[in-house]
């Protein structure tokens, strides 16, 4: 049975871009690493310039290719989500399929099945939560988290997962889900910081519902600041050009 025939249907279309580029000698499961580090800086408001750079030597005429693994995934999110279906986390549901066929030590994880990650949400929180702080500590890529935002909105979300590519798809989903709160790559047991993003902080200030992320410091990540009892959401000053459609010149696809 080849890759595309006993793929998910539900992520066929990206899985599909995902076997064009495997014809090109490129490992799908590296492919699909790039296309979340890809991903991300395209929902950075500047993009990321040097990450763009390494991807164009690396996939060289090729590159465009993540860009349509990008329309892929937006698709199957607007394809999927409906008014009966709240959430859909389609990274995770590829990278579980690429795992189950590769020997990467990588790619070894498995998540919260989405009806399982429901019932917890409505044995624990079913609906009605406003206002809280929502944290965990080992999020994957992110399933609990959005599924408690689907039946309690207007929270603030925080997961933290030790693994680059755990937190990123986590920020990724907060962030296409239309979230708020932070995605951090640490280990919660040790402390150990990697990285944070705030998720879709610019909606709170009025701004068009495009999902973003913004680079977070140390220092101002709620993961590493709750044993203090941090309290209120990290306030993020909005660039003057960020008010009006833009094209950043980082030579990679932004949002904006």
């Amino acid at each position: 049975m080849g890759f595309l025939d006993d793929s998910p249907k539900s992520v066929r279309a990206m899985v599909c871009v995902m076997r064009d580029l495997g014809h090109y000698k490129y490992d799908v499961g590296d492919v699909f690493r790039d296309f979340v580090d890809y991903a991300t800086a395209c929902f950075l408001y500047n993009g990321d310039k040097i990450l763009a750079q390494q991807l164009k030597d690396k996939y060289k005429d090729h590159y465009p290719k993540l860009g349509e693994l990008l329309k892929a995934w937006i698709g199957i999110m607007n394809e999927r989500i409906t008014d009966d279906v709240q959430w859909f986390d389609a990274l995770g549901t590829l990278y579980e399929y690429l795992a189950s066929r590769s020997k990467k030590s990588w790619l070894g994880q498995f998540f919260t099945p989405e009806h399982i990650a429901d019932l917890m949400t409505m044995m624990m929180a079913p609906g009605g939560r406003i206002g809280q702080k929502v944290n965990d500590c080992a999020c994957g890529s992110g399933r609990m988290l959005l599924s408690f935002n689907s039946a309690n909105p207007g929270n603030m979300l925080y997961g933290e997962d030790l693994d680059p590519i755990c937190a990123k798809m986590t920020a990724l989903n907060m962030a296409i889900h239309g979230c708020q709160g932070q995605a951090t790559c640490m280990d919660s047991l040790n402390q150990n910081w990697k990285f944070c993003y705030e998720v879709n902080p610019y909606h709170r200030m009025g701004m068009p519902p495009i999902p973003h992320l913004v680079p977070v410091s140390i220092e101002n990540c709620y993961s590493k600041l709750k044993p203090r009892l941090a309290a209120d959401p990290i306030q993020v000053i909005v660039p003057e050009k960020a008010r009006k459609p833009v094209f950043a010149n980082s030579g990679q696809l932004t949002l904006f």
